[in-house]
This record gives C-alpha cells, structure tokens and sequence, in this order.
C-alpha cells in the first residue's frame, strides 16, 4: 500500500526531516509540502492526499484547526515538538501522534498504523453498495445501482446516473482509487463505466444509455475478460 502524502510544517528542518522519514519507505508518496494550514487548504482542495503529517502549532491556522475545517479530511499523523495537544488530537481520529524529532521505528509503526487503519476503511466501502459525493456545497448519496458512468471534464468529474448528472470536483484517478465495487471499471481516460450498464459493445465504443463511450485499446482486453460471453 502507498499513501499519497502532504507534509504540513511552518518549520523548514522539521519539514525536511519528515520528507527523509517518508522517502525512506516504500509506502509513502509526497505529493505536497506545505508551510501553512492554509497552504495545505489549497493543495486539498485539487490534489487527492491519503495521508497528512501534520504539526500543530503554526501561524494562522493550527493543524488541530485545519481537521476542524476540513469536511472530509485524509488521514492525518501529527507530528509535533510537544506532547500537550495530543489529547485533541486523538478527539479528531488521528492515526498517531509522532514527537519530535521522530526516529525512523517510531515513524514506521505509525505508517503500519496507517495501513491498518486504511484497509478498515477498504474493507468497509468493498461491503458499501453507495458513495457519497459532494455537489452544491453538500453530500448526495448515490446508490451504486443508479450509476450508469464517470466522465472527466477537466478538473471536474460528471456522473451520470440513471435520473441525473453531478459534476463533482475530483478526478478519475482519485475515483478509480476510491471505489471498491467490481461493476466499476475505467475503459478509457475519460471513463469509468458501470459494468451493468452497457447496452452493446462494437470495436473500439459501448454504448451506455444511448451516450457511445470509447474503450482504448490498453483496457479492451480488461474489459472483454470481465464480461460474460456465450
């Protein structure tokens, strides 16, 4: 397992001595590395994070402050020079509470911390038949049943289900990564089609509800061998 990760520290050393510690293992991504709370904000709001390492006291918005704001935040180690916030902390679900400086033992249990705590997670949307979206500054439940298929549209993404569209801001990738149900599966860039839905295949298109969706040739063959054929 490989989390995506942010770094989220107002100190440079401190910044660059996570950054070590995840480079070190193979389950660890850096995708961001932040000074701020509200740096990280930004960085949120476009860029999918499994996991945060997070300080907490830092100029402007604390990193306790910044899970307040968050409406569906990532998993978050903190990491802080100071044992007194950790009782907040563990209130916000965090994954651990690493003490600077952080040795690398101490840094690899939390990251197994981690790994547990996201194949809960896992286990828990395989068992799911719903995801939640959120769209007009809510979450919508759509059932699983409803949806026909995703389309990218730039920084959006649109799901068509069988009574309406929802453009979402996300990405296919970050979608791909985050359903768990076998009727899913991405048949192209711009795709990712509900299995249950196809109407008919012919060459290099499916049709889905009358839209004629193409299939590439990378994930043709995928595609074929999870289709039953008589």
């Amino acid at each position: 397992m490989k989390f995506s990760s942010l770094i989220v520290d107002d100190d440079a050393m401190s910044r660059k001595a996570i950054e070590k510690l995840c480079n070190k293992t193979n389950h660890v991504e850096i995708v961001g590395i932040c000074e701020s709370a509200e740096e990280a904000m930004s960085i949120l709001d476009s860029t999918y994070v499994d996991l945060m390492f997070l300080d907490v006291e830092m100029p402007g918005l604390s990193g306790i402050e910044l899970l307040q704001e968050l409406k569906s935040p990532p998993l978050a180690i903190i990491t802080s020079s100071k044992e007194d916030y950790a009782y907040e902390a563990f209130e916000y679900q965090v994954v651990d509470y690493l003490k600077k400086p952080v040795p690398y033992e101490r840094f690899m249990k939390a990251i197994e911390l981690a790994i547990v705590t996201q194949e809960k997670i896992n286990a828990f949307k395989k068992q799911s038949q719903d995801i939640y979206v959120r769209h007009d500054g809510k979450f919508v439940r759509v059932p699983f049943d409803e949806i026909l298929f995703f389309e990218n549209a730039g920084d959006y993404v649109r799901i068509k289900t069988t009574n309406k569209n929802l453009i979402i801001h996300s990405t296919l990738k970050h979608i791909d990564q985050q359903l768990m149900d076998p009727r899913f599966l991405r048949v192209h860039r711009s795709f990712i089609i509900n299995l249950t839905k196809i109407e008919n295949i012919e060459e290099n298109t499916l049709v889905i509800d009358k839209d004629v969706i193409p299939i590439s040739r990378a994930n043709k063959s995928t595609l074929m061998g999870r289709l039953n054929f008589l």
